[in-house]
């Protein structure tokens, strides 16, 4: 027993100075977590000087797919014009702190800044308390030429359908009219069309999020395809998905005086 001991010691003190020992799949954060980006990366857009137009690209569903997501940031770091990109949602598959780890490593070699949104994949293990530390709270908003856009989470599924995610009483202060503000966008993962999403609250949901009458449209993922959807026949602003970074797609949108145009990016 009392060699044991110091072999023991040996190898606990071996493994401390190795630099690539790894800890638990379920461990929340280490020395080297990054902290607070989306708060981060916002300062920096609010920063730079744009012009009449506001341009960005959402992105979805990057889980897994670390080698279209290289491709993906080599092809947008090409484009002239750009603002900001949107992660919307999924990063991770399972929850874990390696795999957000990874997408912020390919997603910071972006030349311009990147926000996050929270999907339902990021909400399994510790997947919520990592999102937390890493980008900040799961409901939040920014302002950029004059667009409010308001990232929410939309995943009810991993609420068990609580009627509480969305958040609706949140969402209807955002999108409230105020001063500065010309225009909304959401952005969430869930689309409301989606099983995923709470069916009971579409309504009020819907209404929400064009509380103030001028939201020009609302982005999600998830479903892995592009499309458009007008709910109300029109009368209630487009829903849009975006396709997964997986099939080497993503949307472009820009914002010009007040009307919004989408186009697909192959990459």
């Amino acid at each position: 027993m009392k060699r044991i001991i110091p072999f023991l010691l040996f190898i606990v003190v071996a493994l401390a100075g190795c630099e690539k020992f790894e800890f638990s799949p379920n461990q929340k954060f280490h020395q080297n977590t990054p902290e607070n980006l989306n708060a981060i990366n916002i300062a920096r857009l609010q920063s730079s000087a744009g012009d009449d137009t506001v341009r960005f690209i959402v992105s979805g569903d990057p889980q897994r797919a670390y080698n279209q997501a290289e491709d993906f940031v080599a092809a947008i770091n090409k484009l002239k014009g750009i603002d900001f990109v949107v992660v919307d949602g999924d990063l991770s598959d399972f929850g874990l702190l390696q795999e957000m780890e990874w997408v912020h490593e390919i997603y910071g070699k972006l030349v311009v800044p990147y926000v996050a949104v929270i999907g339902n994949h990021d909400l399994q293990a510790s997947g919520e308390d990592i999102f937390r530390r890493m980008y900040g709270p799961l409901n939040y908003s920014f302002i950029y030429g004059g667009i409010k856009f308001v990232c929410h989470n939309t995943n009810s599924r991993e609420y068990n359908f609580n009627h509480a995610v969305p958040d609706i009483t949140w969402l209807t202060n955002e999108f409230k009219a105020q001063p500065g503000v010309t225009a909304f966008v959401g952005l969430a993962h869930v689309p409301p069309t989606d099983p995923d999403f709470d069916h009971d609250l579409e309504s009020a949901y819907l209404h929400a999020i064009n509380y103030s009458g001028s939201t020009l449209g609302s982005v999600y993922a998830h479903i892995d395809k592009g499309t458009t959807w007008y709910p109300d026949d029109g009368e209630s602003p487009p829903v849009y998905t975006t396709n997964a970074i997986g099939n080497r797609e993503c949307m472009l949108i820009e914002i010009t005086h007040g009307i919004l145009h989408t186009r697909t990016i192959s990459f």
